[in-house]
Parts: C-alpha cells; structure tokens; sequence
C-alpha cells in the first residue's frame, strides 16, 4: 500500500513516540499538540501536521504530546512511493486539508475497505500531501549548554525574556556573546527567536482559551494591545479572529 494510516482519540497526557525509519505525515485535529525532535520543538496547531522524512526516527525518535484531547491521524509511507513526492528532506509543518482528514478517517473505518480502494486512496493521500501549505511554526532548540539553559528558562517563564542581559548573566556569559550564540544556533536573531517562541506560545494559549489580557501577562507583552500587535505581525490576524478562522 502507498501509505499505511491511523486515526482516533489522543487525550491529553498521552505521548506518541513512533518507532518507524519510514517517512510520517502526523495530523492535529481538535486541539494543538506539541512535536519534539532532539532540540527542536514544533507547535502544531488544529488543522496542521507535521511532515517527517525518512529516517528521521533512527536518528531521534519525535515525541508527539497533545495539548488537550485532540483527534490525531498518522499517515506511514512506503518508502518505494514516499521518495516520488516533492516534501523537504527535514521535518516540516503543514497546513491540513478536509480531504486528507477525510482519507485517514477512510482509511481506518472499522470495516476493512477493499485492498483496491485503500490504494487508490492512499494515492490520493500522497498527492494531497504533496500540495499542502507548509507555514512556518518551527521554534529551533541548541546544543550549546548556555543557549539551550536561557530557552528552558523563558520556555518555562516567557516573561523572563523581556531582559537578555539578565538572561545572559544567568547563564554565565555575556548579552554580546549570548545574542551571537543565539544566530550562530538557531538561524535567528535573539528578538527573532523571541518572538516566534512567544507566537507559538500564544497559539497554544488560545487554543487552551486563555484571554489575550492573560496572555500578554504571562508572555511578558506590556500591554494586552501590544500583544494583538505582536499576535497580528505574526499570523495576520487577530487573537480573536484566529480563534473564530474558518
């Protein structure tokens, strides 16, 4: 078969660490969940999935924990099909589609299709991955030991990233070092980093159901007006029109 799926409840507290070498696509419906591979973190908002290549998994296994009871659907690839669509060779977001929600829930109704028909769809599958938008919700993590100290330290207190000097004396370095070790590690600049961290934070905030006065509190925003700025530079909308998309 082109692809193998599964489809179905994942509660909250629920981890999902998949053991395959071959290349997943894994869906987030109902709910947002968190995805980890090695030091780096996706944030997979409701309608979205992530894109793992092959062999991914051999070199650290991902880590998928829902943020709230979600509908989850994991799409396996034959690896002689897999390597014929057009997807990046590093993990990627993607946007979901109802047809591909609707192939996985085909897929793995309780009656067993005919083996014809689960190919033709598990086609359809892999071509509708192929196509589906790719935002980016990638927070990058590091290896280096002061870097990767001050991200679990705002991770767990956002608010503490309002100040990097003091991050950086924490950490036992300079704001000149820590600033350069942050492009060096990650790709972005400090505020750069900052901001996205806060972004996803704020999907997952809102997704929750917390109020954007809640939110620009515990982000460390000076105002609930400066954080529906900052919300709204980021995904083009505001707070509450991303609540209310679609």
């Amino acid at each position: 078969m082109p692809v193998v799926a599964w489809s179905g409840p994942l509660p909250i507290g629920a981890k999902f660490t998949p053991h395959s070498g071959k290349a997943l696509v894994l869906f987030c419906f109902d709910g947002m969940m968190r995805v980890e591979v090695g030091e780096d973190r996706w944030f997979i908002p409701d309608r979205h999935g992530i894109w793992l290549p092959a062999g991914t998994v051999p070199m650290v296994e991902p880590v998928v924990e829902p943020v709230g009871d979600i509908e989850f659907q994991a799409f396996q690839l034959h690896p002689k099909f897999g390597g014929r669509i057009a997807m990046p060779e590093h993990p990627t977001v993607v946007s979901a589609t109802p047809l591909i929600r609707g192939i996985g829930r085909r897929l793995t109704q309780p009656s067993p299709l005919p083996e014809p028909q689960q190919r033709r769809l598990g086609w359809s599958a892999l071509d509708e991955v192929a196509r589906l938008e790719r935002p980016d919700l990638h927070l990058p993590g590091s290896r280096d030991p002061r870097v990767a100290a001050v991200m679990a330290r705002v991770m767990k207190t956002p608010r503490a990233a309002s100040s990097l000097d003091h991050l950086a004396r924490a950490a036992g370095t300079s704001e000149r070092t820590l600033s350069r070790l942050f492009l060096r590690e990650t790709g972005l600049s400090w505020r750069a980093w900052r901001d996205r961290m806060r972004f996803v934070l704020a999907l997952e905030g809102l997704q929750l159901g917390q109020s954007s006065t809640a939110l620009a509190d515990t982000l460390g925003y000076s105002s609930p007006s400066a954080f529906v700025a900052a919300f709204r530079r980021q995904s083009g909308m505001t707070p509450t029109q991303w609540r209310h998309r679609r």
